[in-house]
């Protein structure tokens, strides 16, 4: 019910305007159009797209070639020939040329861990976003009641004191409590265009644009009992990234070892050479190569290119361990936050009802005589207080409840 009167009186302090051009969005509603434009998360995937394509691409590398050739020479020594070939290679042991292929595969790997990185961020600043704009709404509509109240405070002490049953500082105190609600109403409705632009910008759109959600403050429970925080390493974005960044290592270590070892490569060519522009005399060659090459980079190059790359996934093993470590940690936080959120909400509503209770008792023994201003002004004070505290504590557990998510 409160998310629905926010959203009517959203519109309201924006104009018609709004709803014409642009319709409340439901959560999936940001969801879907922060796939279409959020433009980390299209880096991200062309990023995997690119990746995919060296992958397949490095597979070249081990496939037959083939070639074909026209040719003309000339010379004063020797009569013109001319020559069509073609030429089929294929390199049989070529280490250096798998490796570049279990490279290709760790560098697609990263990126697609890289992706799901991307989105896991995404999603957070997204959520963040939604419920920043939900709560806003809701903000003024809980500041829209408080100005409500403070003004009929206002206008009931400024007739007592007319009567002469109150006096002119009671009257001036209650008129400084409207304006300053007025004011936060005010702020509110800063705070709302605010959110309204981080949602655009989560969602990907490069204008500001006016809006409006809908949805409702209702979320997950907290797990319980305590989680294995263990069992969801393996799900955890930052740690399948880390994971991918290890394998690329383990890949560089190939690379650079590959160079220790010969190539064998085997040719067949084939075609008809003759002094005339189409040659009728058939040749045919077929040709294998091994090599090795000894020293090809500098005596020492293998060597230190080996013990680079085995350093590179020393330091990966233990980026990783760091990472789950931290991951580790960060689900716990998470965890306990969200519960601690969740208990605070269940304290501030029992306060709120009793805030509630106490104004409607109090209103009517101050209007019967029976409680001074003073004491009337507390429980009037309280009761707007619990309201805001209540809010806010709503809005705690919303974004607990969007680090769990995250974390998970």
């Amino acid at each position: 019910m409160r998310i629905v009167r926010s959203v009517l009186l959203v519109g309201l302090l924006s104009g018609v305007a709004w709803c014409e051009t642009n319709p409340p969005l439901a959560w999936q509603d940001c969801l879907r159009l922060a796939a279409q434009q959020n433009p980390d998360l299209r880096s991200a995937f062309f990023a995997q797209e690119s990746s995919r394509s060296a992958y397949k691409g490095s597979f070249n590398g081990v496939l037959p070639h083939l070639s074909l050739s026209n040719s003309y020479s000339d010379a004063s020594s020797a009569p013109k020939v001319w020559t069509a070939e073609g030429t089929a290679s294929l390199d049989v042991i070529n280490l250096s040329a798998w490796a570049n292929i279990q490279s290709a595969s760790a560098a697609l790997k990263q990126s697609q861990a890289g992706l799901e990185l991307a989105s896991a961020n995404a999603l957070l600043s997204l959520y963040k976003a939604y419920t920043s704009v939900l709560y806003s709404q809701e903000a003024i509509v809980v500041n829209a009641t408080i100005r409500d109240i403070w003004h009929t405070n206002a206008q009931m002490i400024n007739l007592r004191y007319q009567s002469g049953s109150e006096s002119k500082g009671n009257t001036m105190n209650t008129q400084a409590q409207y304006l300053q609600s007025d004011v936060a109403l005010n702020q509110a409705g800063r705070d709302l265009h605010v959110a309204q632009q981080q949602l655009g910008q989560a969602m990907g759109k490069d204008d500001f644009t006016v809006l409006v959600v809908t949805g409702t403050w209702a979320g997950v429970l907290v797990p319980s009992p305590r989680p294995d925080f263990t069992a969801l390493l393996s799900k955890e974005p930052q740690v399948r990234f880390q994971e991918a960044t290890l394998e690329q290592a383990r890949a560089a270590i190939k690379t650079a070892h590959s160079s220790l070892w010969p190539t064998l490569s085997l040719n067949y060519s084939k075609g008809t050479s003759g002094s005339n522009e189409f040659p009728s005399s058939p040749f045919w060659a077929f040709t294998g190569i091994a090599s090795y090459p000894l020293f090809g980079n500098g005596p020492t190059s293998t060597y230190y290119a080996s013990q680079a790359a085995e350093r590179s996934f020393d330091k990966a093993k233990e980026d990783l361990r760091s990472v789950k470590n931290q991951a580790l940690s960060t689900l716990e936080s998470a965890w306990s936050a969200f519960a601690q959120a969740q208990d605070q909400v269940r304290v501030q509503n029992a306060f709120l009802a009793a805030a509630k209770q106490r104004k409607e008792e109090s209103d009517v023994r101050y209007q019967s005589g029976l409680m001074t201003f003073e004491e009337w002004n507390l429980v009037v004070q309280d009761y707007v207080n619990f309201q805001t505290s209540f809010l806010r504590a709503e809005q705690n557990l919303i974004l607990a409840e969007a680090q769990w998510r995250f974390a998970t």
